[in-house]
Order: structure tokens, then sequence, then C-alpha cells
């Protein structure tokens, strides 16, 4: 649990903030040690997000399991496709359940990126899932989603339901299906996908103000400089620069992701954002649930949902205001 027992930041934001809640509640040192959030710059001080509601889920019947964070519905039997399958096969075999009407409904889909990776929680592993998620015959390994990479062509996203990782595949490997219902509050993932939404994407999608750059669709204010200027930081490194900066902190994984545009690749960010070329890695102040001498990183060449070694001098970083 958390060592102070609180957030630094105030109910409403949290409750309208674009993203969720990673699910840290406790703060680690750069050899996995934990220590006390309070003045610790980590994603266990601010925990920035929407709050999980209490409980999570539930069970609006005997073979279903509904987040009460997104709305979205899942089957309670997480292993229900049996085997794994190629993308195509996957698409197909939701489409044979539909018309079976599974589970008493006709409506399921393969999850989008955003949809399956806020089903986990990155502040655990074995499985990446909120502590008392009630599903069934889970398989630790990866699932796909419905969402295409951009960075190659046939590639698609799948997420590791044992540690939460999210990297892009090719659609002829074969991986699990975990298929999902109703549609939720959840960022659409490219300007195209918020389109056909109907809640199109501001434009220009980023604002310079004064105090750093707005980006309008979610309302994060971030740095528009890149660092360190040469070279790459510990995270240690990369948390003690933004505590010298008092307006100023290192980003949660869920905030980086936000700026995702997944249409796009090298880098996966929309047109007019502020961190110029050649944007890779960068750490974020979310340490890994399955080993916390490792934190998140965001892959801006890609998009993908990685892990770095905290002590490596392996990544840059950007900032976020408070």
């Amino acid at each position: 649990m958390r060592s102070d027992g609180k957030s630094g930041v105030p109910g409403p934001t949290r409750q309208k903030a674009a993203y969720p809640w990673s699910g840290q509640q406790s703060c680690f040192d750069s050899l996995g040690q934990a220590l006390p959030c309070a003045g610790s710059g980590q994603d266990g001080q601010y925990a920035p997000g929407r709050p999980w509601p209490e409980p999570r889920f539930t069970l609006p019947g005997a073979d279903l399991v509904l987040d009460r964070l997104t709305g979205l519905v899942w089957p309670r039997d997480a292993g229900c496709a049996v085997w794994p399958l190629s993308w195509d096969a996957a698409r197909a075999w939701v489409d044979a359940r539909n018309r079976d009407g599974f589970l008493g409904y006709a409506d399921w889909r393969l999850p989008r990126r955003r949809e399956l990776l806020s089903l986990t929680s990155l502040a655990h592993a074995r499985p990446a899932l909120p502590p008392g998620a009630p599903f069934t015959g889970l398989f630790q390994h990866w699932h796909w989603t419905s969402t295409p990479a951009a960075v190659n062509p046939g590639d698609y996203w799948r997420i590791h339901l044992e540690g939460g990782r999210m990297f892009p595949g090719h659609g002829q490997g074969e991986h699990m299906v975990l298929p999902v219902r109703g549609e939720s509050w959840l960022l659409p993932e490219s300007p195209q996908q918020a389109a056909l939404a109907w809640h199109p994407w501001p434009q220009p999608r980023f604002e310079v103000l004064a105090q750093g750059v707005l980006d309008r669709l979610t309302g994060c204010v971030w740095s528009a400089e890149v660092f360190p200027q040469e070279g790459e930081a510990t995270w240690q490194e990369a948390l003690d620069a933004a505590r010298r900066m008092p307006d100023w902190r290192l980003p949660t994984i869920w905030e980086l992701e936000s700026l995702v545009d997944t249409s796009r690749a090298r880098p996966a960010l929309s047109p007019g954002h502020p961190f110029g070329e050649g944007l890779g890695g960068v750490w974020s102040s979310t340490s890994s649930g399955y080993d916390p001498a490792w934190a998140w990183v965001l892959y801006y060449d890609k998009g993908a949902v990685g892990v770095g070694y905290k002590p490596g001098k392996h990544f840059k970083y950007i900032l976020i205001r408070k």
C-alpha cells in the first residue's frame, strides 16, 4: 500500500482525466526497494488518472465481467478462445461467436489497444490485472487487439498479460483472444478512429503556451524540451532532475501513452508535437509490477509500452506540469 496514504492530485481533476490511474500505490528506489512516496516524484506520490471504482469489477451474469472503470464487458472465462490464433483467425472466431449469440450477445469484438491496456494494472504482474479480477482460465501470454500498428504493414498491437507489455506483432503470429463488448470514455487511438466515433481530435492538437505545450486532446501540459540534450539518463537521474523543477514532474506511463497516435510511427506522435525528431524511448515515473528495479518506458518510435532497467543510462525523458 501507499506509504503516505494519499494522492497529491485533487479528486475532481482525477475524475475527469483522459486516461486511467496505473494502479501504482507504492514507490521504489533504483534497486526495487520500497521507500516512502512523499517527495519521491513517482507515480505513487501523485496517482494521476481516473481512480478505480470500488469494487472495480462486478458480475452482471455468471459468465460476464463488467469493468466499472470503463463500462466495458468481458467474458469471465478469459480462455474462452481455447487456442492461440492468428489475427485473421481471431477476427473470424469473434464473428462466429456473434453468429452463435455468445453468452447471450451478438456484438462482441476484438478490443482496441487502449481498451485491453485499460484492463491491466501495470503495477501488478503474474497476471498484470487489478487484484481480485474475477477472470478464470486466463493464459498469461500475448493477446490480440484490433488496432493496427503503423510501424510495419500487417502488424497489430498485442498485450502480454503476465507483465503488461504492449508491442506490435505480425498478424500471422498466433496469440490469445479476449473479446469485449460495449463502449467507454477511453480516448480514440488515432484521428481516424476519433472521426468514426464522432469525437474528432482538436486541430491543431498541440498549442504553445507560456508555461509549456498544451495537448488540447487530454489537457496535459508538456515541456517542449527533451532531456538530456545529449545522451541518455538513468531513471533516478530523470526523477532527480524533475524534482529540481518545482512546476514539473516525470509523467506516468499512462500520461506518456496518451500522446500516442497509432496511425503514425517513427515517431508515433501527431503532427505538431513539441518533441522534435527521433524521439525514442522515454522514462515514466511508474515502476514495473513484475520487478520494481525496472520502470515502464514508452517507445515513441513505435508507440510501444515496455520496461527499462532503472540503473541503466538507456532513455531520455520529458516532463509534465504538476
